[in-house]
């Protein structure tokens, strides 16, 4: 059990730190009370990163002997300090000159690829180095067709079934901790916690990785629990982890594969040998000078080759929402996919709809359906797509329970709901929040696809063109570092156009960096100034995103009221024309907002069918269930944007667009309540055939 580090022991080290110009480094595999010290706590490669950028002139590596070695290779002016010489890792030592030279005598063209677990001999005979988190990006990168993989197997296997177009030779090293853990050690576990999630590290043995729901590095096992809509795991990698884990994850619970998961060198290191060899200045490591200069080369090519900024892939998608979610599950398993959002995961508009989502209840509807959809928009929807909206409805929503989103149901039977606009009851939904579940159930079933990379914080600047054809994207990470990703075909799922508003209920993100684009290479656009209003929203002074009180809400019984608190207008209207009224009431009541009256609908359907408005209203000081509401219409969607064709390629070459973004016409000048979510997943799914099938392929 880890005990806290005792506060005179902490002052101990920041004075010694302060006197010698240190900086302490940890790896996460030591113990929670090292971690708690250190300035910075990371994965391989994240420290080695460091360590070639700190001003410190003592670098304390909290970590086994390769780690001190790699330190002090990349900082040969600088003194490296091991708290314990004796930490070690086996699997450092598990290949030797002999093997090396074998294999450069057989193979012509070859690169020996050395994992950072070795040591500095090694590294000094190899071409270039790696971590588990950029070994896939480095030997992509390597214009080499035969790579030697040294020292660990399992590692090297992993990333030879990502990148078979080049040929991998394999050493008969492993970590003894990871290779002892069984697939028998995991089925235990499994049936202890079946609702767990198995994070396992790329050193694991191929029968454990073949049973994890996600494959990372340290680092990305950390970030994929902390982003995970998921509240247990069990992790397949050394205990040290767990301290990180559960310090970002309070409410969320991880597992042992089994109780043999701990490095035993990494756990020789303890505070107190830490004061030891700052106080004295001990167990500095010392390297040959042309040994070193020899066995630093492959780590600098390392850094080079994992920071550039060129990647390739077979699909960019630009967005995360529910279309571009619902694209990368309809491309194949084999294919690569990187997917970009400008701000967090879950900040999608997608995840704010509150109404629900539209269906084709029975052949009997088709026509009623389709006439709703063509007169919201003014008769000015494309017919075609309307038709293909509807009749891949009922498809859609079967495989989204396939996802298991939860829609409302009564004795079994899916229950419908009506919004304006509509002349029947066609809309499934889940509480008020329909969006969100939905949204949530398709990001996570993504995460779990391995073949995707998804990339947070990453905001699209340019695409890369030859000609009228799209090459791929230029992006800006958060950090401001330029990547540029090249792709067969690239998917714009970027939304709308909200955040250009002073008042919207869209993410403020959302500033149609997509159309700007089209706009420069002469990308064909349609009715930009088809701009949904929705007609209530909850009214207040303050500025920011509007609070977006549901259709759904007025098609279940509520009204809306004037100064007066009489009914001035049919709550059903299509948005468009409800907007203007509503605008027209305020005008001449003279107010900013007119009042929405919950009291017609039971107070029963309103804590059931619309909690999060209900709790949203009452933390700002409404009760629906007893008063009415101030609303006022805001910004809502876009209808307008990207010309497409039903199969949702634009009019350059291996683009496509899908999602608000897009425009392929289903929704005319304005669009019918609760057509979104399912416009943007079937033609999302459309774009996604239509590349397998007839986009032209780059070489």
């Amino acid at each position: 059990m880890e005990t806290k580090v005792k506060d005179s022991i902490k002052e101990q080290i920041n004075k010694l730190k302060k006197e010698n110009n240190a900086v302490i480094l940890a790896h996460y595999y030591v113990s929670g009370d090292i971690q708690d010290i250190a300035d910075y706590v990371g994965d391989s490669f994240y420290l080695s990163k460091i360590a070639t950028q700190t001003d410190a002139d003592v670098i304390v590596m909290c970590g086994v002997e390769f780690m001190g070695e790699s330190a002090k290779l990349l900082n040969k002016d600088k003194t490296v300090l091991l708290p314990d010489t004796n930490a070690d890792c086996p699997m450092a030592h598990m290949c030797d000159a002999d093997k090396i030279k074998i294999v450069r005598d057989t193979y012509d063209n070859v690169a020996v690829v050395c994992y950072i677990n070795s040591t500095a001999e090694l590294k000094s005979l190899s071409d270039v180095c790696v971590t588990s988190a950029n070994a896939k990006k480095v030997v992509e990168n390597l214009p080499n067709k035969n790579i030697y993989f040294i020292p660990d197997e399992n590692l090297g296997r992993y990333i030879a079934k990502q990148l078979p177009d080049k040929h991998f030779i394999f050493n008969d090293g492993f970590c003894p901790i990871h290779k002892d853990l069984t697939i028998n050690d995991l089925r235990a576990a499994k049936q202890a916690h079946p609702e767990a999630l198995v994070l396992a590290h790329p050193e694991c043995t191929e029968e454990i990785l073949e049973n994890a729901d996600y494959i990372g590095s340290t680092s990305e096992i950390i970030k994929y629990a902390k982003t995970s809509s998921s509240k247990s795991f069990i992790i397949a990698t050394e205990t040290g982890v767990f301290h990180k884990l559960q310090a970002d994850n309070s409410d969320k619970t991880f597992y042992p594969v089994s109780d043999r998961q701990e490095c035993p060198g990494m756990k020789l290191i303890t505070p107190e040998k830490v004061i030891d060899v700052l106080k004295n200045k001990s167990n500095q490591v010392i390297l040959d000078e042309e040994f070193s200069n020899l066995a630093n080369k492959p780590l600098e090519k390392m850094l080079s080759l994992s920071s550039k900024n060129t990647v390739k892939t077979d699909y960019v998608i630009v967005g995360c929402g529910v279309s571009g979610l619902y694209t990368a599950l309809n491309l194949p398993d084999d294919s690569d996919i990187i997917m970009i959002s400008k701000d967090a995961f879950d900040h999608s508009d997608s995840f704010l709809a509150q109404g629900g989502i539209c269906v084709l209840t029975d052949d009997d509807d088709y026509d009623s359906y389709y006439e709703d959809t063509m007169k919201a928009g003014h008769y000015e929807n494309n017919p075609e797509s309307v038709d293909i909206m509807i009749r891949s409805s009922r498809e859609l929503i079967n495989d989204l329970i396939n996802y298991d989103v939860n829609f409302q149901t009564k004795s079994g039977e899916m229950v419908y709901t009506k919004e304006g606009g509509h002349s029947k009851p066609r809309i499934l939904f889940h509480e008020d929040i329909t969006g969100e579940e939905i949204t949530s159930k398709l990001l996570a079933a993504v995460r779990k696809k391995s073949n995707v990379k998804m990339l947070e914080y990453v905001t699209m600047t340019d695409l890369v063109t030859y000609g009228n054809k799209c090459l791929g994207i230029v992006a800006k990470t958060s950090d401001n570092k330029i990547l540029e990703i090249l792709a067969k075909d690239t998917i714009l799922a970027s939304g709308g156009i909200g955040g250009l508003y002073k008042h919207s209920t869209n993410f403020p993100h959302l500033t149609g960096d997509a159309l700007e684009l089209s706009k420069k290479y002469n990308i064909e656009l349609e009715h930009l100034d088809y701009v949904q209003i929705h007609p209530t929203t909850l009214y207040s002074d303050k500025p920011g995103r509007r609070f977006l009180i549901s259709e759904s809400v007025r098609g279940e019984g509520a009204i809306l009221l004037d100064k007066n608190g009489e009914r001035f207008v049919n709550e059903l209207l299509p948005r468009d024309i409800l907007t203007q009224k509503i605008r027209e009431q305020m005008e001449k009541d003279g107010t900013d907002y007119v009042m929405l009256s919950m009291a017609p609908i039971p107070e029963e359907t309103i804590l059931k069918h619309f909690p999060h408005i209900y709790h949203h209203c009452l933390e700002n000081g409404y009760d629906v269930t007893k008063e009415p509401i101030p609303v006022v219409p805001a910004q809502h969607y876009f209808m307008g944007g990207i010309k497409v064709d039903s199969n949702s390629h634009t009019s350059m070459d291996n683009l496509y667009a899908v999602g608000e973004t897009a425009c392929n016409g289903v929704h005319g000048k304005n669009r019918l309540a609760s057509n979104s979510l399912l416009e943007s997943m079937v033609f999302a799914k459309r774009a996604a055939l239509h590349m397998q099938k007839n986009a032209e392929r780059i070489k």
